[in-house]
C-alpha cells in the first residue's frame, strides 16, 4: 500500500514538474492590429497554437490587439499569419443618404408643400395611412461610407406641426443611423444599417401654465436598394404622423 501511494505521489510530481517546464516554455507576444477586426483574425490563426495547457489567445476589440501565449515556434508562425492577414479591405465607395422627414394629417397644413420627387411616395402614404394632407417637415443630404455613423437634428416648424412652441421651447428632432453596411449585386446594390433611430421632442401645454415635453421616435433596422424611396418607420404625435422616408445612392 505504502508502495502504490509512493508511485502516485511520484506520479503527480512528475506530472506537476512537465507542466512547470511547459510553462517556463511559453512566451507571450501582443499584436497590434491595423486594417481587420481581430475577432476575425484571431478565429483565422486559432488553429496555429500549440494547444497545451497554459497557452492562450485573448483579443480586444477596442484596442484591436490579440495577445498570445505559446512557444516561440507557435507565435512566430500566428504572427507570420497576422501579417498576411491584417491587410487594408478593398475600397469601398461612398454612399449619400437622402433623408426626408413627412408630416401627416389629417386637416389641411399650415404652408405645406411635398417636393415632386417624394410624391409617388405621398400616394401610396394616402392608400395605406389614414391621413390625407401631407407636407415636408425636414430633409438632408448626409455622405458616409461603409461602417461608418450619420447624425442630424435641428428645429421643425411648429406651425406645419400644430402645436405652440417658441424660442425658448422649441420642437427638437434628431436622428443617428451607425453601422451602415453596402452589399453590391449585380443588379442594384443594397445599403442597410444596423441602426436608425429618429426622436423629436414636443413641448405639450399639460395645464393654463405649465408645459411638458414628450418624446416619439422610432429605432430600427434598416435595409434599401440604390435609388429607392423607402418608408423606413413612422410614429404618431397626437393627431399627426411623422414619416420618415430614405434613398440611397452609391458613388460611382
Amino acid at each position: 500500500m505504502k508502495r502504490l501511494i509512493t508511485i502516485v505521489l511520484l506520479l503527480m510530481s512528475t506530472v506537476a514538474f512537465g507542466q512547470e517546464i511547459v510553462n517556463h516554455s511559453l512566451k507571450s507576444k501582443v499584436f497590434t492590429l491595423q486594417n481587420r477586426d481581430p475577432r476575425l483574425i484571431a478565429s483565422a490563426v486559432k488553429l496555429l497554437g500549440s494547444g497545451v495547457a497554459f497557452a492562450d489567445m485573448n483579443v480586444n476589440v477596442e484596442l484591436k490587439t490579440i495577445t498570445v501565449r505559446d512557444y516561440p515556434e507557435n507565435l512566430a508562425a500566428i504572427e507570420e499569419a497576422i501579417k498576411r492577414l491584417d491587410q487594408p479591405g478593398p475600397a469601398m465607395p461612398d454612399v449619400e443618404l437622402h433623408i426626408s422627414v413627412l408630416i401627416g394629417s389629417k386637416a389641411p397644413l399650415t404652408g405645406a408643400s411635398v417636393p415632386e420627387d417624394l410624391m409617388p411616395v405621398v400616394k401610396q402614404l394616402e392608400s395605406a395611412l389614414r391621413y390625407s394632407h401631407y407636407g415636408l417637415m425636414t430633409s438632408a443630404v448626409q455622405r458616409t461610407k461603409a461602417g461608418g455613423i450619420v447624425e442630424g437634428s435641428g428645429i421643425a416648424d411648429a406651425a406645419l406641426l400644430g402645436v405652440t412652441a417658441s424660442a425658448t421651447r422649441p420642437i427638437m428632432w434628431t436622428y443617428r443611423l451607425h453601422g451602415v453596411n453596402i452589399e453590391p449585386s449585380s443588379g442594384r446594390t443594397t445599403v442597410s444599417t444596423e441602426s436608425f433611430n429618429f426622436s423629436m421632442r414636443v413641448p405639450i401645454m399639460v395645464n393654463d401654465k405649465d408645459i411638458q415635453y414628450q418624446s416619439v421616435g422610432f429605432e430600427t433596422p434598416v435595409s434599401v436598394k440604390e435609388g429607392e424611396k423607402v418608408v423606413i418607420g413612422t410614429t404618431t404625435m397626437r393627431d399627426k404622423a411623422l414619416i420618415v422616408v430614405l434613398t440611397a445612392t452609391v458613388a460611382k
